[in-house]
């Protein structure tokens, strides 16, 4: 008698989230202002891939798979913090939805979006790419680098907020040329 299919395939699905961590974990930075934020909702994310593991369709890349669900948590994230007295300005929230929508519509050229980020970033002054990686690598909070720069968080934000945007448009145009 032939072997049953093996839909609860734990050990595959092990292999594959270890293999992109790092860059799912990456991914949540990438939209989100606070590095405070980010190891909660990767926590949120690994709940939620484990629970729906058997949906998976090894034939799909498991990295855009990943990111639909990383994407969901960030956004509920957003929208919980907005509800418990942090509020985001409905700009930010507007352009991560935006992100959001461009992300789903391009998860067949992964490669080619970091490649043209990548560039995007190089293309910075040394100060705005300086702040990026400080606040995204998930070293450094917000509130820790505004003091440092004897400005408030909220003004380090909105700074953030407008190199993202200059990022975002960047990427657009590489993506467009290519």
């Amino acid at each position: 008698m032939p072997a049953l299919p093996d839909h609860d395939d734990a050990a595959g699905f092990m292999a594959e989230f270890v293999a992109h961590q790092r860059r799912i974990f990456g991914y949540i930075g990438s939209l989100l202002p606070a590095a405070v934020d980010h190891e909660d909702v990767y926590q949120q994310t690994c709940m939620a891939l484990w629970k729906k593991r058997h949906s998976y369709d090894p034939a799909r890349p498991f990295f855009a798979w990943a990111c639909g669900f990383a994407r969901n948590e960030v956004l509920k994230h957003v929208r919980a913090s907005s509800r418990g007295g942090v509020h985001f300005s409905a700009k930010l929230v507007e352009e991560l939805e935006a992100l959001v929508a461009t992300a789903t519509g391009r998860e067949t050229s992964e490669e080619e979006r970091h490649a043209a980020l990548e560039a995007c970033l190089a293309e910075l002054h040394e100060r705005q790419r300086s702040l990026v990686e400080r606040c995204y690598k998930g070293v450094e909070s917000i509130k820790a680098v505004a003091a440092e720069m004897s400005i408030s968080p909220a003004a380090l934000t909105m700074r953030l907020q407008r190199i993202r945007s200059a990022l975002l448009k960047c990427i657009e145009q590489a993506m467009a040329s290519q």
